[in-house]
């Protein structure tokens, strides 16, 4: 028989926030839509502000916008999850059997594939962890994060101290969401000592990227790398078009004067994606590719 439960008193868990609530389903406790970090435009994520009462987590969370329209395509063997968008995104979903705080479970932490610029923590249908949790016996976390152009449009050339890593504050936001299962992961169970991220294509590549950077270390203990490596020699992740030189042209479709990448830190997100794909297309005629890792 199944069993679902999500009721005033439970369950409920103390983040270093503020209380959650989620559901019971089957043997498994589900947390969606977890707010673990907050971030403007091309600057590094922050903590969220703690609230009062009890916040619902029953609902995703918003996923990052991609530059062009996701397209059904292979449903019968790969479902797909389509979901709103936002460039505010940074949310993740916890699937747990246990909410003893003493339970100590080995912590798997998935990082989605689709390179720097497309998919999310719920993409597919199998990136569900309730089988991990329920089986497994793991506490199973997934993510969003900033990608694409919201995530590493490099900047850094208009000399704009707040803004000197846009080009990886969507690296920056894994590390955030990390620091989030290190403070909290107990709560629900979860060992913050043991704790393995993990990721397909795009997600193994960011993996070997979280690898090598210092702010990282200390966040997890184990690495699994599913098909996507990220280091020099293996593939080939050079962009072919100068950063400035690309933003500038971003900045010249919008008819924004003097290169004022404040004025495109406030451009509408549409706006934005419009005249990024415009710049893409500009410079895909001259034979050269942008790469977003």
């Amino acid at each position: 028989m199944e069993v679902f439960k999500c009721g005033l008193d439970s369950p409920i868990v103390e983040t270093t926030k503020g209380k959650l609530r989620g559901y019971y389903f089957n043997g498994v406790n589900i947390f969606q839509g977890i707010r673990y970090a907050k971030a403007k435009r091309f600057e590094m994520p922050q903590p969220v502000d703690a609230w009062e009462g009890v916040k619902d987590a029953v609902s995703y969370g918003m996923i990052c916008p991609v530059l062009s329209q996701p397209m059904p395509a292979g449903e019968v063997m790969t479902p797909h999850r389509f979901w709103p968008t936002s460039e505010h995104c940074q949310y993740l979903n916890v699937w747990t059997n246990s909410l003893d705080k003493e339970a100590k479970k080995p912590v798997m932490f998935w990082i989605h594939g689709g390179g720097f610029f497309s998919g999310s923590s719920i993409e597919q249908e199998c990136y569900d962890g309730f089988n991990l949790a329920k089986m497994d016996d793991v506490v199973f976390v997934s993510v969003n994060h900033r990608l694409n152009a919201f995530g590493y449009l490099d900047i850094a050339d208009f000399g704009i101290e707040k803004y000197k890593n846009a080009c990886n504050v969507g690296m920056a936001d894994l590390v955030e969401a990390l620091r989030w299962v290190r403070d909290n992961i107990a709560q629900f169970g979860g060992d913050p000592e043991n704790v393995t991220i993990f990721g397909q294509s795009g997600g193994g590549e960011k993996v070997t990227a979280l690898g090598q950077i210092p702010e990282a270390e200390g966040l997890f203990a184990k690495a699994i790398v599913m098909s996507g490596v990220y280091m020099n020699g293996v593939v080939d992740n050079a962009s072919e078009v100068d950063s400035k030189a690309f933003v500038e042209k971003i900045m010249d479709v919008l008819n924004i004067e003097d290169h004022d990448v404040e004025k495109l830190a406030k451009v509408p997100s549409a706006q934005y994606i419009w005249a990024v794909n415009k710049a893409l297309v500009y410079f895909d005629k001259q034979g050269k590719k942008v790469e977003w890792a």
